[in-house]
């Protein structure tokens, strides 16, 4: 009998507990090749996000390279599944609900086959055994090569905790705090804006990974080394937050600026949605009509010169110069000297013109502010959609306009200019920011991050404000939206540094950056339980 048939043969069962059958015990007597490790080679966890409308699942290993002592990060798995809105043209509260409802067990079903092998998987595939000859699972009438004793466990579960819609966040809670439970490993609840915040450190780490280098089996000995390393300004711009804020450390961020009103994400779908053409919309298939308004204003443009494969993970960083330079040929854009060329020079071709929101409130005074506003520029442009224009007043009258009397051209000269407003608004705010809290690096994080034109707008205006070399680092687009991957890493630096979570906890629906590590009750929370009364 080969040494594996008799281990399999020879493990006792144990007596069930309550969270669910446990590991089998491999006797003292296992073969040196099959035995764990004295300590773990890399970090590894199983991550959740289910904030928004985006089911995702990610397992991310993360572990240091021996020869330079640099942080690497390996994605095993990584899916995500988007709830299908489009008939709403927005998020459905009951839509997004049941779609994580119906994918999440599967993403993790699927997730754990993914899972790294263990020191006994890797064995059982070597010797290459049939399902007879290895016996059944001890608990489970499944064969041993689909089981999960074959795999390496991860050593904790990341989950998005909040901000967020809370029932959304639950679903995906819950299942965290279930596996936890049921493998025995800590629960890790990560900030959904902190994640974003950190994700051009998972690209870096990602980035950097090579399945060939020499992995240090002391990891713990040696701390987080990516790039880009703190402190630096961060721009967190997506479709339900737009946020500057200034992270001095992991566990140090401070709001300097947020939007009075609706999110620049927002803004833009719903822009998108006036402004393209029926034909269009239908034909887009998603609700991502942010970056649909950015493709039908400046179509992306084909090549036919062979260069290298960009990678996947590919982390732009830059300095503004660099930038400026480099993507010069595609946009044609020059920032305004001042504030008084800034409202002259917005007019259009078609008479109307959109101006920065909040350059003209309190006689131009909140143009300096860190205050952000973006539901003005929504209005503006919807008013010139609908209503006439007085060719020589160049004023909005009370007649409506036909749709088929805005032509192609112009939509696209709407999409264009309305991005822009909302653009300079953005980096105006940058430049103060970089005025208040001085920093070598700007990180553009979140879903709108990746849209050209606004990295763009951004580098011209940090060029035109003295901040040439000022890195600008932006993650790849496949991370900017709501991903498990950020997630993860989120997890992983946030346990690395000590955070615990205990079963116990619950989604937060509003949770200020500011206060990562103390997030609010809510009103539930808050209320004092009602006592029983004795019978």
């Amino acid at each position: 009998m080969l040494p594996i048939q008799r281990l399999a043969a020879g493990v006792r069962a144990r007596p069930v507990a309550l969270h669910g059958p446990r590991r089998p015990r491999l006797p003292s007597s296992l073969p040196s090749h099959l035995r764990p490790l004295p300590h773990p080679r890399l970090l590894l966890t199983l991550a959740i996000e289910t904030s928004c409308d985006d089911t995702s699942v990610a397992v991310l290993e993360k572990t240091t390279c021996a020869s330079t002592h640099r942080t690497v990060a390996k994605l095993h798995f990584h899916k995500t599944i988007t709830a299908n809105n489009a008939a709403f043209k927005g998020v459905h509260p009951l839509v997004t609900l049941e779609s994580h409802q119906e994918n999440l067990a599967k993403l993790v079903a699927e997730a754990i086959e993914h899972l790294p092998l263990s020191k006994l998987g890797k064995a059982v595939d070597s010797l290459e055994l049939s399902d007879v000859e290895l016996g059944r699972d001890i608990h489970h009438e499944v064969s041993f090569t689909h089981s999960i004793y074959r795999r390496q466990l991860p050593d904790l579960i990341s989950v998005t905790r909040g901000p967020g819609m809370r029932s959304n966040l639950s679903t995906g809670l819950d299942t965290a705090k279930g596996l936890a439970v049921a493998w025995g490993k800590p629960l890790q609840a990560v900030h959904h804006m902190q994640a974003h915040a950190l994700t051009p450190r998972l690209a870096d780490a990602l980035e950097t990974y090579e399945p060939t280098m020499p992995l240090t089996t002391r990891w713990w000995e040696y701390p987080i080394s990516v790039e880009p390393d703190f402190p630096f300004l961060s721009v967190l711009a997506s479709g339900g937050h737009t946020l500057l804020v200034h992270s001095a450390s992991l566990t140090d961020h401070e709001v300097m600026g947020s939007t009075s009103d609706i999110a620049i994400g927002e803004c833009l779908d719903k822009i998108a949605r006036i402004v393209l053409p029926e034909d269009v919309l239908r034909k887009a298939g998603n609700i991502m009509y942010g970056a649909l308004l950015e493709s039908f204003a400046f179509p992306p443009q084909e090549t036919t010169e062979e260069g290298p494969t960009k990678p996947k993970f590919g982390l732009e960083k830059s300095t503004a110069t660099e930038y400026r330079g480099k993507y010069a040929a595609r946009y044609t854009y020059n920032v305004p000297k001042n504030h008084e060329e800034a409202l002259k020079r917005n007019v259009s071709k078609w008479g109307w013109g959109f101006n920065q929101p909040l350059c003209r409130a309190q006689g131009g005074l909140k143009s300096k502010s860190m205050e952000m506003s973006f539901s003005g520029l929504m209005t503006a442009v919807e008013r010139v959609v609908k209503y006439e224009l007085d060719p020589r007043s160049h004023k909005l009258t009370q007649i409506e306009r036909p749709p088929e009397g805005i032509s192609t051209e112009e939509r696209k000269d709407l999409a264009h200019h309305a991005m822009r407003a909302a653009f300079e608004h953005l980096a105006g705010r940058v430049v103060l920011g970089l005025q208040h809290s001085p920093s070598t690096t700007v990180v553009m994080a979140g879903g709108v991050a990746a849209n050209s034109y606004l990295r763009y707008i951004v580098a011209c205006t940090l060029c035109a404000h003295g901040y040439d070399s000022v890195k600008i680092v932006f993650p790849p687009p496949s991370l900017c939206c709501d991903n498990a991957a950020m997630i993860a890493w989120a997890g992983v630096e946030m346990y690395e540094n000590g955070a615990r979570d205990d079963l116990d906890i619950r989604a937060v629906r509003k949770w200020p950056l500011g206060k990562l590590l103390s997030p609010p009750l809510d009103k539930t929370s808050e209320s004092t339980p009602p006592t029983e009364s004795a019978s």
